[in-house]
């Protein structure tokens, strides 16, 4: 489940300083931004999110043919690859970008990743960042929702240093 009270200090915090968020969502398929858009007072920092599920709509929308071809999809190159180019959208000043892939199951997108590997990647104040997440849980839909709340945790770890 996503944690409800972790998302309203998320959003506070980005009201506070003024940052608005972008997303290039793979393996949470929107719900991310659902899950934001979902509260009061989420028009005053989402700036929009992408669903990039497809290899080729990372490809065609976020430009990444490189890095999906060297390294695979689900890799740390492709999620900073997918934040670093969603913020180029952006035409705010302070802006946080965020994304995602990874592998939800039940099939292996690659045979040598265990179900449950992912990346985030992150864009903020020009400097890029990427983590790897194993998260150990049965179910797709867990997976999906404790991705959110890595990126969660990430996303006001990187806005308050």
């Amino acid at each position: 489940m996503v944690c409800k009270k972790k998302i309203k200090s998320f959003i506070n915090i980005l009201n506070e300083r003024q940052i608005k968020l972008c997303l290039a969502e793979s393996i949470t398929g929107g719900n991310f931004a659902f899950e934001i858009i979902k509260n009061a007072g989420a028009s005053k920092i989402i700036d929009f999110s992408i669903v990039c599920y497809s290899n080729s709509s990372k490809q065609k929308i976020l430009k990444i043919d490189n890095e999906i071809s060297k390294f695979g999809v689900v890799s740390k190159q492709v999620a900073e690859s997918m934040a670093k180019n969603a913020i180029k959208f952006s035409n705010d000043k302070s802006t946080l970008a965020l994304s995602c892939t990874g592998q939800a199951g039940p099939e292996k997108i690659n045979e040598s990743e265990n179900i449950g590997l992912v990346y985030i990647g992150a864009n903020f104040n020009k400097i890029k960042y990427s983590f790897k997440r194993e998260i150990i849980k049965q179910n797709r839909i867990l997976i999906i929702n404790q991705t959110i709340n890595e990126m969660i945790d990430i996303g006001m770890k990187i806005i308050q240093k």
